[in-house]
């Protein structure tokens, strides 16, 4: 999957591309949802009521879910939840409380990934131009500073919930390209949801879907550098 002419080899004259675009959860960080056996069984019909809104509305680039207005920056988390906790009970389930709600679907913390922010790092300092480009909401801008060092990785960090747009809507790209300073097609993008992978790629841009944080963080490296993410963490060991 490593393409050698994207990176600038021994004699290369010209890169193939100028900046990498990251998503945040799930690529920044580890799997957010993947392999979680810490909910208790009386939640599971609840998060399995919260994915299923999730699957039906989130690949939409726009719309008046709860999930849009969400991560346009139109009602908070709390008012998120005590929609869903509505609509759960309206749909025949027994009611459950809002705040308890959200610790069951979001009360796992984030994890950095620490391979994609070495990798990240990595493109930077070899003069690749970064950006962060995450759905979130508006309280999440202050999570995701406290758990990776934004402004040592990034250029640029475009946040649905300030700009009033959301992945996979054409726009937000394209505002990303704007900040960055760099065309669609010169841009490498990096996201753990096929849907938003898709709407990148039809704008031209180079996609990695995320599957997992180490294995992408390799292919970013390998793509724009030449070489293994891991071989120059070593050889500054």
């Amino acid at each position: 999957m490593t393409d050698p002419a994207a990176g600038t080899p021994a004699g290369a004259a010209e890169r193939r591309f100028e900046a990498a675009i990251f998503d945040l959860g799930g690529v920044m960080t580890e799997p957010l949802f993947r392999g979680r056996h810490d909910v208790d069984p009386e939640y599971l019909n609840l998060v399995a009521f919260f994915l299923g809104e999730f699957r039906d509305h989130y690949h939409l680039p726009t719309g008046a879910h709860d999930l849009h207005l969400l991560e346009t920056g139109k009602i908070s988390d709390d008012e998120f939840f005590d929609r869903m906790c509505a609509r759960y009970a309206a749909a025949g389930n027994s009611p459950v409380d809002a705040r308890t709600a959200q610790k069951v679907i979001f009360g796992r913390r984030m994890v950095a990934s620490s391979a994609m922010i070495d990798s990240v790092r990595q493109v930077r300092e070899a003069g690749y131009k970064t950006a962060l480009l995450t759905n979130i909401s508006r309280e999440g801008e202050s999570l995701f500073r406290g758990l990776i060092p934004v402004e040592e990785l990034f250029d640029v960090v475009v946040d649905s919930s300030k700009v009033g747009l959301r992945k996979p809507d054409p726009r937000i790209y394209e505002l990303a390209c704007e900040r960055l300073g760099v065309s669609a097609d010169r841009c490498m993008f990096i996201d753990d949801l096929e849907c938003n992978v898709e709407a990148a790629s039809a704008l031209g841009m180079h996609t990695i879907q995320c599957l997992d944080p180490v294995t992408a963080a390799d292919e970013v490296v390998q793509l724009l550098l030449g070489h293994h993410a891991a071989e120059e963490v070593e050889a500054e060991a």
